[in-house]
């Protein structure tokens, strides 16, 4: 009958270690090869029946070598930046049975809400999915699970959470620009600059202002710096989706005149609510149906906003996910129609997207 490996001292209480730390620990050599042991890469170990999470990896790295620091989509998923859903997990090495990333990412912020359909992806060509990890001035070997890069980072381009060394948001942004079209780099930053909801996200300042962000774009250089700067020119305070981001982008490229975002439409001394777009001098104004307003309390306020605006004379154009395909062409075409109803005679033209 075999025996059971011996249990790993409670002291080495990672997740994810590397052969140095078990060492370190009183862990043999011999038993980082027992059968509940995996090799999740070279000198990096973990339980075989857990789940080992993109943070854990990286930590590991970062706890083995303090230059170490994750950049790129791996930054951009533990903040929980919108990607479209084929980016929001790394991809799995090519044994899959050693690294279980085919479940659902760690992210400690990112919500199904950011991510967008992949067929709608902005990445052109396919980033590299592996892990993002760099060090300065040092050249490392890539393998299946990492993506090493040589990056100088200035100290406050990098912060400290827990184990894991990883880029601000702002520098992730500036990074991404490498490997992202510019529409993908607008919705980014709209979700940085977007006004927080205190009652949802306990904090009251956006992660950055626009003006940070254009400092930020002019200051660039290099392979991806004129995307980002272009990006930057197209970012709004206001959105408070990917969803409304691609909207705003697609109408204004059909030549329909800029909406508010977010922002309260009146008619009179009537107070509207906030809709997602409007065009307060013609009286209409989108709604975006995400997942949130499949919910009964949620469902039953919409209708009520609705009639109120019906009753004082607006159009309310509401769209869903389906929406969103084809450049957002079927939104396009709801939004004309409802303006020109309400007097708008301006002209509309075919999309081509950035």
């Amino acid at each position: 009958m075999p025996r059971h490996p011996t249990p790993l001292p409670p002291s080495l209480e990672y997740p994810v270690f590397t052969a140095t730390e078990a060492v370190r620990h009183g862990v043999t050599r011999d038993r980082l090869n027992a059968s509940d042991l995996i090799a999740i890469a070279r000198g990096l170990y973990g339980q075989r029946d857990e789940l080992h999470t993109e943070v854990d990896i990286l930590s590991a790295y970062c706890r083995a070598d303090p230059e170490v620091f994750a950049h790129g989509l791996s930054a951009a998923r533990y903040w929980g930046l919108p990607l479209p859903q084929n980016l929001q997990t790394a991809l799995a090495p090519a044994k899959p049975s050693t690294y279980p990333l085919d479940r659902p990412p760690m992210t400690k912020s990112a919500s199904p809400t950011n991510a967008l359909p992949a067929e709608i992806s902005d990445a052109a060509p396919p980033p590299d999915r592996r892990l993002h990890l760099a060090a300065p001035d040092r050249r490392r070997t890539s393998n299946a699970l990492v993506r090493w890069g040589e990056h100088r980072r200035e100290d406050e381009d990098i912060v400290a959470i827990g184990d894991l060394r990883l880029t601000t948001h702002t520098r992730t942004l500036v990074d991404l620009a490498a490997v992202l079209r510019r529409d993908l780099l607008v919705q980014i930053g709209d979700h940085l600059v977007r006004r927080p909801r205190y009652w949802a996200e306990k904090r009251r300042s956006p992660y950055a202002t626009l003006g940070q962000l254009r400092d930020l774009a002019s200051a660039s250089s290099g392979r991806g710096a004129r995307t980002l700067r272009e990006a930057v020119e197209l970012m709004r305070v206001g959105s408070d989706s990917p969803a409304e981001t691609r909207l705003r982008l697609a109408l204004v490229r059909a030549g329909l005149p800029e909406p508010l975002a977010n922002v309260r439409a009146y008619e009179g001394t009537m107070d509207l609510g906030e809709p997602d777009l409007h065009w307060p001098q013609w009286r209409v104004a989108l709604e975006h149906e995400g997942p949130g307003h499949l919910d009964r309390r949620q469902l039953a306020k919409d209708i009520r906003r609705g009639d109120l605006r019906r009753d004082h004379g607006w159009i309310e154009v509401r769209t869903t996910a389906g929406d969103l395909r084809d450049g957002c062409w079927e939104a396009v075409c709801r939004v004309a129609v409802a303006l020109r109803r309400q007097g708008w005679r301006g002209e509309v033209h075919q999309i081509s997207q950035g």
